[in-house]
């Protein structure tokens, strides 16, 4: 799966790009809200994995944009604060890391939709 990765701390990302190549996906990253925004415009993903707190924004906005592509796109946040089970609007996640995961929370969250790109 091609699978955008969004999180403002260099070392998180780092590590989710490593895990998610090990699998056998291809991580895509990003470091900021406008960033995956501008990634989610011009590439097709199989799923999103977004932090919730952004200097430059919300990771919700990232889900918002995900869900107004049409495309079915699962969304995962991350964070580190118990506030992933839903966002404003009424947004909710197709799943939800809470920090710090392992490897292996990361495979049992992503396996859900593990799906061939049409």
């Amino acid at each position: 799966m091609r699978i955008l990765v969004v999180d403002d701390t260099e070392s998180v990302r780092f590590l989710l790009e490593r895990w998610l190549d090990s699998l056998g996906h291809e991580p895509v990253p990003a470091a900021t809200r406008a960033e995956a925004l501008a990634r989610l415009d011009a590439m097709a993903f199989d799923a999103v994995l977004t932090d919730l707190a952004m200097p430059d924004g919300s990771g919700w906005d990232v889900v918002a944009a995900a869900r107004a592509s049409g495309a079915g796109l699962p969304v995962v946040v991350m964070t580190g604060w118990d506030d992933g089970a839903s966002g404003p609007g009424g947004l909710v996640p197709d799943g939800v890391l809470e920090k710090p995961f392992t490897i292996e929370r990361v495979r049992e969250v992503l396996s859900a939709f593990d799906r061939p790109r049409a």
